[in-house]
């Protein structure tokens, strides 16, 4: 079995050109076999039918009205709602970030944040984070 099929990471970014872009790199230096959703009900779908050993969510702030967002997602896999162990490593692509919502991420047992535009370099050091941290 290679390093990229023993870690699954659920990437969840609306933008086409940056998950393919996030997914590939992925793929290609073997860090993560990396399953793509565009779209948060989609995502939700996803985590209620497969176990995954990490989570990379775009996460809109402050949280639009619509309830299948980033962060509604997030509190579905903390709260054991999922098919993924709430305890999970997730970590969040903000286009920024205030006190408010660290304090709510915090909360959330978010991993990481990554505040976009980001180098390649922060989306491997994130999933090799979030590797340590599931063995842990």
């Amino acid at each position: 079995m290679n390093k990229a099929a023993s870690f699954h990471v659920l990437l969840v970014e609306p933008a086409n050109l940056l998950r393919r872009t996030v997914s590939l790199t992925l793929r290609d230096l073997g860090s993560a076999e990396v399953t793509e959703a565009a779209t948060y009900p989609t995502a939700q779908q996803m985590c209620d039918q497969r176990r995954f050993d990490g989570v990379v969510v775009a996460l809109e702030w402050p949280q639009p009205s619509d309830a299948h967002r980033g962060l509604t997602l997030i509190q579905q896999i903390r709260s054991g709602e999922c098919a993924c162990p709430a305890s999970i490593p997730i970590a969040v692509l903000v286009e920024s970030c205030n006190a408010e919502l660290i304090g709510l991420l915090r909360s959330c047992g978010v991993s990481r944040i990554l505040i976009k535009p980001f180098r390649v370099r922060d989306v491997i050091d994130t999933i090799d984070s979030m590797k340590e941290q599931a063995r842990s």
